[in-house]
């Protein structure tokens, strides 16, 4: 029961930020197949759209995960759920310097299809993007 709480309430964190939550119906065929391509044992997904890019959003080993895909069913970026531990110590330090009294919400690595690998960091109602080398990155980048 506590698995079935947990996950849902991943499920939430990882979909609200997103405009428009889809039936698998709603998704087209070449995306569907490519997440079942790559993420066979998974069977519990939750598909929303955010402008014209789809992103399945499911959870492994009780860690909120997603992978988003273009309307070719290309990998745009894959986001993975990790512990403020696991952020890399300049991000740590940025926090523990910066938002003394803040608690980290939700921590997450972000690696675009280009390879390149990038830290999320929502704090109190700010979300924050860190390069791999722990250094804030600007809003729009």
């Amino acid at each position: 029961m506590k698995k079935l709480i947990f996950m849902i309430a991943i499920m939430g964190m990882l979909s609200a930020s997103y405009a428009q939550n889809l039936s698998p119906n709603d998704v087209p065929p070449v995306v569907s197949k490519a997440f079942v391509k790559s993420h066979a044992k998974i069977t519990t997904i939750e598909w929303t759209k955010a402008g014209e890019n789809y992103k399945a959003n499911y959870v492994v080993d009780s860690l909120g995960r997603s992978v988003t895909y273009n309307v070719k069913g290309k990998v745009i970026e894959t986001e993975t759920q990790i512990s403020v531990a696991a952020l890399p110590t300049p991000v740590i330090k940025y926090i523990n310097e910066n938002y003394k009294d803040g608690y980290v919400k939700k921590s997450s690595k972000i690696t675009n299809a280009k390879g390149k690998t990038m830290y999320s960091v929502k704090i109190k109602d700010l979300d924050l993007m860190f390069d791999v080398n722990g250094k804030l990155m600007p809003a729009n980048s």
